[in-house]
């Protein structure tokens, strides 16, 4: 009796297997990044079991922040963050998938400006005081972790679901302005839309701003602008201007009271 044998060739049989192989490398290849998604959205595990779990975790993550100022996310390697953490690096892979699945954790922790003010019950609600308030927080930020801003935009470019998050986050603080501003100016009568419009608008003026300032580190603005403290009160005396057609107190102009000053002469 002769051995059984595969298929020739060419044949029928063999047509099939081949389609079959591919359908499945398809699948594959689709369920790979499926995956990750899936693991970036729900982490290798949810709230660790032990507060020494928990803090092992959180431990990580503040010391994937710092690797990510000193390195940026490109050059960053799993090593980098297992030695800013003092850890082997086999602990770093007990808690998580790769590296995209820790920075992912670490950054949705940062991220969320307005969960960090809504925190803070001493924070003030008088229109320049809120405006500043605001303001000085993304300043000191933008000043003190321009590695992580560029680490951040990298990374958001990469990973969609990341984006996504992000997109959600600044959609909800950009909704909350523009609810503020239709709240304190009823006269305009705005719509949702066209309010949210201006937030976005005002709020990327102050994005764009801080990291040409503290990321690219223009030499002009730096000179203009030499501490976080003449950063908050230039763009919040912008945003009171534009927002309420009026100038500040002569007490909020701080050091930049020529800005009162300024409006079109024509001559």
């Amino acid at each position: 009796m002769s051995a059984a044998k595969g298929p020739t060739k060419g044949s029928p049989r063999a047509t099939r297997s081949k389609a079959k192989s591919r359908r499945a490398g398809d699948r594959a290849a689709i369920a790979q990044p499926m995956a990750r998604v899936r693991r970036m959205e729900t982490g290798k595990a949810q709230v660790p079991p032990t507060r020494k779990g928990s803090k092992s975790r959180d431990n990580l993550k503040a010391a994937a922040l710092r690797a990510l100022e000193d390195k940026g996310y490109r050059n960053l390697r799993l090593t980098d963050i297992a030695k800013e953490a003092k850890v082997n690096i086999s602990l770093v892979y007990h808690y998580f998938h790769d590296k995209a699945d820790l920075v992912y954790e670490a950054l949705r922790d940062v991220v969320n400006v307005r969960a960090v003010i809504d925190s803070d019950d001493n924070r003030p609600h008088d229109p320049f005081m809120s405006l500043f308030y605001a303001n000085k927080l993304f300043a000191d930020f933008y000043h003190s972790r321009p590695g992580l801003i560029r680490s951040l935009v990298h990374f958001d470019e990469e990973h969609p679901q990341f984006h996504s998050l992000y997109s959600d986050i600044n959609r909800n603080w950009c909704t909350r302005i523009a609810q503020t501003i239709q709240k304190r100016c009823p006269d305009a009568d705005l719509t949702q839309p066209e309010a949210i419009a201006l937030a976005y608008a005002m709020g990327s003026m102050v994005d764009k701003f801080l990291f040409e300032l503290y990321v690219e580190r223009n030499v002009d603005l730096a000179t203009a602008l030499p501490t976080t403290e003449h950063t908050t009160y230039f763009l919040t005396i912008l945003w009171y201007r534009a927002l309420y057609l009026k100038n500040p107190s002569t007490a909020e102009l701080g050091p930049f009271k020529k800005l009162s000053k300024l409006k079109l002469t024509l001559s």
